[in-house]
């Protein structure tokens, strides 16, 4: 009989758990949605217990869809980069978990930078930013030292979510790496950082390879969850590296590029590889496999915010495609500057806002609509651009995310970025690959990238005529973020209250 496996990809808007054969055919799935917490602007958080309580809710919906004997044996796991949970001496949470997009220590990572220029992104791999973990746990010990002093370890919510099922605590190379507190050159624990930190190695979690057994489901809950006692729980790693595996984007010179609420474009390197100007980031994969990249704060959260505007019902995403693309290339003279959530590649600027530039009372809804697709376009084709700058340019580059589903958006993202584009035949992403990483771990494969399940890619969609005037539209979009970053500031210094 063929073996089941569990991928649980753990994300910031929802949990989703599917249940692959050994053929890496997804049998059934099941999923519920997260909220985000934001009690002060700019912070940005989620509820650990909610988590926890998700995740098993999700896993047990998955479960009892199938009959007892195709229940699975082996869960991976995936989950969200970045997140940060202080802990007590139980492993209880003593707060809500930080999120990627929390930028409250925006002041200590510019301090951070001062200080070691890009000295911590080459040894790390991350550059200095509120995102990572050098920045919060600064933070954390100027802002709230009580809490400090109660902390006695530092985990993630994928950490805390499997030492919570299993009773193993540890973390995976994928996760520590993203956290910005692994040397990357060794693998370890950056000691020195952590000693500028205050941070004990042993109030972090051990290290082990996203392909590595944790342990088995804790008997209690793998009964309430109608698992077998033997179901083992496999590391995993973070969504972002996995989502490569999941769609198949694992050789060299094979590029992920994804469009969702946020965006991302990566591609596998056999050692770690940084940008001279610290542009990109560089994480662990598995097996000895990296991925330098890039990630923006802003993509279809940009579309989901105008949409949400309209003061009666909502349009549709087809809707504002629709209405988008009445508006000519270049939406008759607008520019939309992204950042409405901050920015992380290339700049790494978390002062960045947001700007329509050019606005005159002849434009409509339509020119406002297409700005703003435009705009997440040329911003995802900087971040490209300093990725290929590492690693060169990419033979074949996979479309994935949002974006994938609406032709308007490729075709226009293919125009500005000069990249064919090609859709993959999978939507399964993270959770395929947290599957992938179970299965490597039962030793069905030697190494994940032996492991490709059914993955096609549909036909080339390559840049049409529009390409030379969005070269030059590329060009202006970088000077005007240039001569906007005193703006940035300012306008950041006033919602800030420091005026």
């Amino acid at each position: 009989m063929s073996r089941q496996f569990m991928g649980v990809d753990i994300g910031t808007s929802g949990v989703r758990a599917v249940i692959y054969n050994q053929e890496l055919t997804p049998i059934v799935e099941a999923s519920e949605p997260l909220s985000i917490l934001t009690p002060r602007p700019g912070w940005v958080e989620q509820d650990p217990c909610i988590v926890l309580t998700t995740v098993t809710k999700v896993i047990k919906e998955a479960t009892q869809k199938i009959d007892s004997a195709l229940r699975p044996l082996n869960i991976g796991f995936s989950c969200m980069m970045h997140s940060l949970l202080a802990c007590n001496g139980e492993l209880e949470p003593l707060a809500n978990a930080w999120l990627w997009s929390d930028l409250r220590s925006t002041g200590i990572a510019k301090d951070l930078q001062s200080r070691y220029g890009l000295e911590l992104y080459h040894r790390t791999g991350c550059p200095t930013h509120p995102a990572f973990w050098p920045a919060k746990l600064g933070w954390l010990r100027q802002e709230q030292p009580d809490l400090w002093q109660k902390a006695l370890y530092y985990l993630s919510l994928k950490d805390y979510v499997i030492y919570h099922l299993t009773g193993v605590l540890g973390t995976d190379y994928s996760t520590a790496s993203s956290t910005g507190l692994l040397c990357s050159h060794t693998k370890n624990w950056d000691t020195p950082l952590l000693a500028e930190l205050g941070i004990k190695p042993t109030e972090l979690p051990p290290l082990a390879e996203p392909t590595d057994l944790v342990g088995k489901l804790k008997p209690d809950l793998a009964s309430s969850l109608g698992l077998s006692p033997d179901t083992y729980v496999t590391m995993g790693g973070t969504d972002g590296t996995l989502s490569n595996v999941g769609i198949g984007a694992v050789s060299q010179g094979d590029m992920a590029l994804m469009i969702g609420s946020s965006a991302a474009c990566r591609i596998i390197s056999p050692i770690p590889k940084t940008h001279p100007q610290g542009s990109t980031w560089c994480y662990y994969l598995a097996q000895d496999t990296w991925l330098v990249g890039g990630a923006t704060n802003n993509g279809g959260n940009i579309l989901e915010w105008f949409q949400g505007l309209w003061p009666d019902s909502e349009p549709s995403f087809e809707q504002l495609t629709e209405l988008a693309a009445t508006s000519p290339p270049g939406a008759n003279g607008l520019l939309f500057l992204t950042f409405l959530a901050g920015e992380r590649s290339p700049t790494w600027n978390p002062s960045a806002r947001g700007a329509m530039l050019g606005l005159t009372l002849s434009h409509g809804l339509e020119d406002i609509a297409r700005a703003l697709f435009e705009g997440v376009c040329l911003q995802a084709t900087g971040m490209c651009q300093t990725v290929i700058e590492v690693m060169g340019m990419p033979h074949t580059i996979r479309a994935t995310g949002g974006f994938a589903k609406s032709p308007f958006w490729l075709q226009m993202m293919a125009d500005i970025s000069g990249l064919p584009l090609r859709v993959t035949s999978t939507t399964q992403g993270s959770a395929f690959g947290a599957a992938v990483m179970a299965m490597v771990s039962e030793g069905f494969a030697d190494h994940f990238t032996g492991i490709q399940g059914e993955i096609s890619l549909g036909p080339p969609i390559v840049p049409d005529q529009t390409r030379a005037f969005y070269q030059k539209l590329q060009a202006l979009y970088v000077r005007a973020y240039q001569g906007e970053n005193a703006n940035f500031q300012l306008m950041t210094d006033w919602q800030e209250g420091s005026l």
